[in-house]
């Protein structure tokens, strides 16, 4: 008798922690995405981008352009506000790809036979765990970007050998010492063969953006993120390469 209720106890957790992170169906998506068109006039393939904890789009918004430059076309998942919040701080939203994924099928200028995820902090982590909620007839990825991810000293990949995963982390980055976060997803890439892992020289979290700031988490303590070119560019010229093999890009 208590193995069972033990049972009922684990399948009532596990069915709440589904609920949480799938709660967004493609009707309430679709006001939600952004989708940049790289060609209006044929099929390319799509990166679709995870917000941050912060909830904006401004790295996915610098990002678009350089992929635009390559072919590629944008599809940003808005989690924040479809959720009616500023901020995604302790929310599981690797769900909303599905979602997303329904809507962007009506775009006929997106080929989600070839797409990428993109995912910065803890979007970065939502890119990582999303193929748990994908429906059975969704096709994977082909490949994931995660930059600077991990919570709790934790670094998770649902995807198997059919989706090539990479995660980048700066060396100096602060939220990567928290908690054993840069070394979880150090050792992901080393248990998994579909997995690889780049850290950055000199280079703070969110070193592809523009801004240079420290801000507050857990318990107060003080975090930095900081831009770094030579780091960015470092970053460009792996992804490039994945998807010039993977698709044939410019």
């Amino acid at each position: 008798m208590l193995y069972k209720n033990y049972l009922k106890v684990v399948v009532l957790a596990v069915s709440l922690f589904l609920t949480a992170c799938m709660t967004i169906d493609p009707q309430q998506m679709q006001d939600h995405l952004t989708i940049v068109n790289a060609d209006d006039d044929k099929k390319t393939p799509v990166v679709f981008f995870f917000q941050a904890s912060n909830g904006n789009n401004r790295h996915a918004a610098k990002w678009t352009l350089w992929f635009a430059e390559h072919g590629v076309s944008a599809v940003w998942i808005n989690s924040a506000s479809v959720r009616g919040i500023q901020r995604l701080f302790g929310k599981n939203y690797g769900g909303d790809l599905a979602p997303a994924l329904r809507v962007a099928a009506n775009n006929a200028n997106l080929d989600l036979t070839r797409y990428a995820l993109m995912g910065f902090s803890r979007g970065g982590t939502a890119a990582l765990e999303s193929e748990s909620f994908l429906d059975e007839d969704q096709p994977k990825p082909d490949l994931i970007f995660s930059l600077y991810p991990a919570d709790k000293g934790k670094c998770p990949n649902s995807y198997d050998d059919e989706t090539k995963v990479t995660v980048f982390y700066g060396e100096l980055d602060d939220w990567g010492t928290h908690q054993g976060n840069r070394n979880a997803c150090r050792r992901m890439a080393e248990r998994h063969d579909n997995a690889s892992f780049y850290q950055l020289a000199n280079a703070h979290h969110a070193y592809d953006g523009n801004k240079n700031e420290q801000w507050k988490c857990c318990g107060n303590r003080t975090f930095t993120s900081a831009s770094n070119p030579a780091a960015l560019a470092e970053t460009k010229r792996i992804i490039l390469a994945q998807m010039q093999e993977a698709w044939g890009v410019k």
